[in-house]
């Protein structure tokens, strides 16, 4: 049997807490929303504190330590993390996580591992850690718009991570940032399974109707 999770939150917080304060400070602000979600969604609230604490266990590291954290961790590193290796920080903390803290609930680990871009087929642990990341309240006053993320997401997570990415495209766009691929290839899925749950009825076949209306 593992460790029990009260433990591990307590290891990864302490190590979070050796940290730069605003770092620190920010977890703190996401956590607030994590635990709000995870109270809304019914999920157990002690693994969304475990993933929240262990998410940016290594944000603030410098590039070139990021790199050289990815290559000890076995991370792989593609040419758009070498552009920009703080991308690496969630997998390179879920990897410290499994080995260093022992945390073995894939859910956790995965959240952990995608909290910066999202990836395809999340689960809700992921989906709320993502999300209460991006909304927490200092980055709400720098964005608005992530007020009304932050109220979808308590109606709806899919929707609030639709709008999230679709937010982000735009910020992409309007300041000519490169859109990583791994998120690129995860809105494709979001917009594909939004617009199958929300599709409209087969359309009828208009031959079909055509001899349904002469036969009248």
């Amino acid at each position: 049997m593992g460790r029990p999770v009260a433990d591990q939150i307590a290891d990864v917080r302490r190590e979070l807490e050796a940290r730069p304060e605003g770092l620190v400070r920010h977890v703190e602000r996401v956590l607030v929303e994590a635990l709000d979600l995870a109270a809304r969604w019914d999920v157990d609230p002690e693994r969304v504190e475990l993933a929240t604490w262990g998410h940016d266990l290594f944000r603030s590291f410098p590039p070139n330590d990021q790199l050289r954290l990815a290559a000890e961790a076995g991370v792989p590193v593609t040419l758009a993390d070498e552009a920009s290796p703080v991308l690496l920080h969630g997998p390179i903390a879920a990897a410290v996580l499994r080995e260093r803290f022992a945390v073995s609930d894939d859910e956790v680990l995965a959240a952990v591992r995608g909290h910066t871009l999202g990836f395809t087929a999340m689960g809700t642990i992921a989906k709320i850690i993502l999300i209460a990341d991006k909304v927490e309240r200092r980055k709400r006053g720098r964005a608005p718009v992530l007020s009304e993320i932050r109220r979808a997401a308590r109606q709806d997570l899919d929707l609030a991570l639709l709008a999230w990415a679709d937010w982000k495209w735009v910020e992409e766009r309007q300041h000519g940032w490169m859109s990583h691929p791994g998120h690129w290839e995860a809105r494709e899925e979001w917009v594909g399974e939004h617009h199958i749950d929300r599709a409209a009825p087969a359309r009828v076949d208009e031959q079909a109707w055509a001899e349904d209306g002469e036969s009248r």
